[in-house]
């Protein structure tokens, strides 16, 4: 499944489309050990809310294809593997963290 070429965000005064939505989140993904001291609300989390607020109910799907295709990115990276595991399970966080604040306040 592909992303959908037609998805277009604003986040910080900038436009982006899904190739520059999937660079940017490669790249907040990469840089996420550092700033894994805090509990959440990193930059990747706050992008990753900011476009689920103004992607299609339908589109959302993207975000999952951006997390399998970053992990198998990290996970193909010459980085060792216990540094392999903290990231992917970081990035997953901040997904998840991101997706949950994203539904729980849709559903109020």
């Amino acid at each position: 499944m592909d992303i959908p070429q037609r998805v277009s965000v604003r986040y910080k005064d900038a436009s982006y489309n899904s190739n520059e939505i999937r660079l940017r989140t490669f790249r907040l993904g990469l840089q996420i050990w550092d700033e894994q001291t805090k509990p959440r609300k990193t930059e990747l989390y706050e992008f990753i809310l900011s476009c689920l607020k103004q992607v299609d109910r339908q589109d959302r799907f993207m975000f999952s294809l951006l997390f399998i295709e970053l992990t198998d990115l990290i996970r193909n990276s010459s980085l060792e593997r216990g540094t392999k595991e903290v990231l992917i399970k970081t990035a997953f966080r901040e997904f998840a963290y991101a997706i949950t604040d994203f539904e729980d306040v849709a559903k109020k």
